[in-house]
């Protein structure tokens, strides 16, 4: 069984860490590859999965470069007020179709950015599919800048000033 070409060795070293297989992270693709081969980690490990198409590797760099090109209209659109007139878009339809079109593609950030403006101009509820690595990187991304946030913080206590 030969594993398929889209997944890259970055999805690779994932499984291996997840898996907790004895496979050198360091290696290059191609020798990861060989090492799943010949020491038949697939089947061991029950990896099958790894024969078939990448599910989040679903767009080519062509695609991904249109649905982040939509993005970027729906972007600009906000940035001049949602003013029709002055953008690529002829009516709201096409904003909220273009929308609900792009919002299959949460993993991109410029994709969440867009879909966050016409939920709050439009007043709607469009919601982003996200994968699950992506949404545990946001969501540590998160707890980092609620954590960072300064605040009061009061100590109570017997407390000695002595100057000098």
């Amino acid at each position: 069984m030969k594993i398929h070409s889209t997944y890259t060795k970055k999805d690779l070293v994932n499984i291996i860490n997840e898996y907790k297989i004895d496979i050198d992270t360091s290696l290059t693709r191609f020798n990861i590859v060989k090492l799943f081969h010949n020491n038949d980690y697939i089947t061991q490990y029950n990896l099958h999965f790894l024969c078939d198409e990448n599910p989040n590797k679903v767009l080519s760099i062509k695609e991904k470069n249109n649905i982040v090109l939509k993005a970027k209209q729906i972007n600009s659109l906000q940035k001049n007020g949602f003013n029709l007139s002055k953008s690529l878009f002829t009516s709201d339809y096409d904003v909220i179709s273009t929308a609900l079109f792009i919002s299959n593609y949460g993993d991109i950030s410029s994709v969440r950015r867009a879909v966050k403006f016409v939920n709050e101009f439009y007043d709607k509820n469009i919601v982003c599919k996200i994968s699950q690595r992506v949404r545990q990187n946001l969501m540590i991304k998160e707890e980092i800048k609620s954590n960072s946030v300064p605040c009061l913080q009061f100590n109570k206590g017997t407390f000695l000033v002595t100057f000098d």
